[in-house]
């Protein structure tokens, strides 16, 4: 939707978005969410992708996203020191932690979201709006804080939360 790379941090070894930001950009109690990543390529990013791999078989059946979030503490101590930047969810939104206002962000993740349909018929909504949004005469930068998603219903309800 906008540029993204305007707020990757660059002191940053991984930048990775959220499904739920804590207002600490570095405090590892983020939940993170691989689904949208930054790594910086050195030497030590390439053995914490490595180890990150690897550490799957520590937590079978673990998915890569749950397998990182329980080694990335790990990851930013020791010789790896890693310097992690957690993304926040009204820049990098996604419906875990939904913000309704269309006025900053710059992606949109369909997450805490079950099921294929559930994810292509909220996302589609979302395109839709941003059409909308995007098609109107005023430039993006004078538009109005009014305009907002449309409130992901289907994904909400996959969730058990409706």
């Amino acid at each position: 939707m906008r540029n993204p790379f305007r707020h990757i941090s660059l002191y940053a070894d991984m930048v990775v978005s959220t499904d739920r930001f804590s207002g600490d950009a570095e405090a590892l109690t983020n939940a993170p969410n691989t689904g949208f990543y930054y790594v910086k390529s050195t030497n030590r990013t390439v053995e914490m992708l490595r180890r990150w791999r690897v550490a799957r078989s520590r937590f079978p059946p673990t998915h890569d996203q749950a397998v990182f979030n329980e080694i990335k503490a790990e990851l930013a101590a020791g010789e790896l020191d890693i310097k992690f930047v957690f993304l926040d969810t009204t820049l990098f939104d996604g419906f875990c932690q939904f913000h309704s206002k269309m006025d900053t962000v710059c992606t949109m993740h369909a997450n805490c979201c079950i099921g294929l349909e559930n994810k292509v018929h909220d996302l589609g909504n979302m395109a839709a709006d941003w059409k909308n949004y995007t098609n109107k005469v005023i430039p993006l930068e004078k538009r109005s804080h009014e305009s907002r998603w449309t409130f992901p219903a289907k994904c909400e309800a996959s969730m058990g939360h409706r």
